[in-house]
């Protein structure tokens, strides 16, 4: 199982925040379209995203687990690529035997930073937030990811208090 650690917060300038992550990073972004439906899930969350990139569609099952807490937070997931051919059988299997939670569409902008990958996503009906996402090899500690976190967190001048708790999905819930 794979591991990363994740903070998440609210935004108060999209541009801004692009311009000091690529400023950070020296690399260029990347556009991500994605379309996540989740499902409801008995242990944790269960989604099927569907991705385009540079014109290129490509489709995930993803399942993860992680607290809902302010600030960095451990986060244990599986994900795998789903076949085009039985993507549609596999949504509907999903659908009929857990139930569906609900949609999440977005534009994500994606930079990259050693071993962090930051996210700052325009979120349709909910509006502009930023993820970091730490991946962890097998022998560092969650500790060390946290403290990653909080330094990208504090040089992209996202303040502590804009910091929150749960997914897209929940918020959207609300």
């Amino acid at each position: 199982m794979s591991r990363n650690v994740e903070i998440k917060a609210k935004v108060q300038n999209h541009d801004e925040t692009v311009r000091r992550a690529v400023e950070i990073s020296g690399k260029q972004p990347t556009i991500l379209k994605q379309h996540d439906i989740f499902y409801e899930s008995p242990n944790g969350r269960l989604k099927m995203r569907s991705v385009e990139e540079n014109g290129v569609a490509r489709t995930e099952l993803i399942w993860y687990d992680r607290p809902d807490v302010a600030g960095p937070k451990l986060s244990n997931f599986n994900k795998f690529d789903v076949p085009a051919e039985i993507l549609d059988s596999l949504k509907l299997s999903l659908q009929s035997s857990m139930g569906l939670k609900g949609e999440v569409k977005k534009t994500r902008t994606l930079v990259l930073h050693d071993q962090t990958r930051i996210h700052i996503d325009r979120v349709d009906g909910l509006g502009d937030f930023m993820e970091l996402e730490v991946c962890l090899k097998p022998e560092e500690t969650p500790e060390h990811g946290e403290k990653l976190a909080h330094e990208l967190r504090e040089m992209l001048a996202i303040p502590e208090s804009d910091l929150l708790t749960g997914a897209y999905m929940d918020m959207l819930k609300k």
